[in-house]
């Protein structure tokens, strides 16, 4: 098929040229849909398999709150807030599926398949969940790195327990503050923007996430003071000189742990002393012995 555009030749006014004009970005501009939507029972659809009279309220139910969410005001709100409501009702239509069939065995696969051939559950993101590290994500836009501005994940993939006081907001594109295994498994699921949650959840996460029903679980101590161990260790390999910095630092180290505060501290200046006091050659000691046979 041959298109036709303007020529910059003089005396001609049109030329034949190949391939179609460049198509016109979409509405998501190549990134991960919002939401896929149920399709139109038509005469040619298959038949729905045994068991979905069972699951058929519930849907229309999800179908329903897509709807409310799709059609409610966005005065007051943010751009990205506006699909906030659409990405949980998403997340939670599939999920309903996933729990359905993976953990409560209570779909046949012959259901289950047809519930994802209609469109009724998100298939790539069931397919995340079964991965270690996803089992709670929230939306395929988290992982997408072609969402930011320096190529990394959503802020909700971010464990809360790494994160700086304070940096517990939802995330732009989903609204989701945290999908991070441990967390969202103590909870039951992502933490929404409008969920339930703990006053400080970054103390909270440090803490073990502990609720009602289970304690806190213990975590890995994180040592504040490895830039120094590591600078410590390597001026010891060197040796000579270097040997007193090395002491130094150790003994700040240990003093930043406080294992011994300032006592270890004053103990690692005295040991870096005496080794400099030790560090005397053989002439040294000689041409001291001369001095003091001279003073007698």
């Amino acid at each position: 098929q041959l298109w036709l555009k303007p020529s910059r030749l003089p005396g001609c006014h049109i030329v034949p040229c190949r391939g179609p004009p460049p198509l016109a970005k979409g509405p998501f501009g190549g990134q991960p849909p919002l939401a896929t939507m149920p399709r139109i029972r038509t005469l040619n659809t298959k038949k729905a398999p045994e068991g979905w009279e069972d699951v058929a309220p519930q849907l229309e139910e999800f179908h329903q709150q897509m709807r409310d969410a799709v059609n409610e005001p966005h005065e007051g709100k943010r751009r990205n807030e506006a699909t906030w409501g659409i990405t949980r009702i998403h997340y939670e239509r599939s999920r309903y599926i996933y729990e359905l069939y993976y953990k409560k065995k209570a779909i046949s696969k012959a259901l289950y398949d047809w519930l994802l051939l209609e469109k009724h559950a998100d298939a790539s993101l069931i397919a995340k969940w079964k991965k270690p590290g996803f089992e709670f994500l929230c939306s395929l836009q988290a992982i997408d790195k072609r969402n930011s501005n320096f190529g990394t994940t959503a802020i909700c993939r971010v464990p809360l327990h790494l994160r700086k006081p304070g940096s517990t907001g939802p995330s732009v594109s989903t609204g989701c503050i945290s999908c991070a295994s441990q967390e969202a498994g103590r909870l039951g699921g992502p933490i929404w923007w409008d969920s339930p949650r703990p006053a400080d959840l970054v103390g909270w996460a440090k803490a073990g996430c502990p609720t009602a029903d289970k304690p806190g679980k213990k975590r890995k101590a994180v040592e504040e003071d490895d830039e120094l161990e590591a600078r410590a260790a390597a001026l010891r390999r060197i040796g000579g000189a270097d040997s007193k910095e090395a002491a130094q630092l150790q003994a700040l180290g240990q003093a930043l742990k406080g294992e011994g505060g300032g006592a270890k501290a004053q103990g690692g200046a005295e040991d870096a002393a005496a080794d400099s006091d030790a560090d005397i050659t053989g002439d040294e000691k000689e041409d001291d012995d001369e001095e003091a046979g001279k003073g007698d």
